[in-house]
């Protein structure tokens, strides 16, 4: 019995805490990770950025077009140029030319939708310079795709003749 009390007696102390090793191998793999989440963060921003540019935007197109059905003509122009030219842009238009001289002056816009970040806007069209829609919900036999891009990602709304949008996917190179 002695022995034995003897034997607890010299055992060593539970240790707490952590060896240098345990600690440098910890911060390497939460740096690693860090690392790995923020590249992936990058891209992820600039695609929602495009996926929610493209809904404001086929969201304004039938909006537009629906509204001259109801109220008459209806115009979609580039927000930087105005609707004699319509070029890349990162602001759109929307309103009711209620003069028919072909532009929208400031008290005929109704909508106004600037893109996020570097997102940016083209137009691949068949003729014209701004979307014009007319009383029937028409728009003139502009077809065409709005293209919708950054550095990271793209999406195309195609317009058919009779003025319906839809949204098909894209590469970034189709908008140079």
């Amino acid at each position: 019995m002695g022995a034995l009390k003897m034997a607890r007696h010299y055992q060593r102390p539970q240790q707490y805490g952590l060896t240098l090793i345990e600690i440098l191998t910890s911060i390497t793999i939460i740096g690693v990770l860090s690392v790995c989440a923020s590249y992936a963060w990058n891209d992820i921003i600039p695609r929602y950025q495009v996926r929610t540019a493209t809904m404001t935007l086929h969201s304004l197109i039938r909006q537009a077009r629906a509204g001259a059905i109801t109220d008459g003509n209806r115009m979609i122009c580039d927000g930087q140029n105005g609707c004699n030219k319509f070029e890349e842009t990162q602001q759109v238009w929307m309103g009711f030319d209620r003069n028919n001289d072909g532009n929208l002056n400031a008290s005929e816009i109704i909508e106004h939708y600037q893109l996020p970040g570097q997102t940016r806007l083209i137009w691949k069209r068949f003729k014209g310079n701004a979307l014009v829609f007319h009383n029937k919900g028409n728009s003139h036999f502009q077809n065409g795709s709005f293209y919708l891009c950054n550095p990271v990602a793209a999406r195309r709304i195609t317009m058919n003749w009779i003025g319906r949008p839809r949204v098909e996917t894209a590469k970034p190179e189709d908008c140079d």
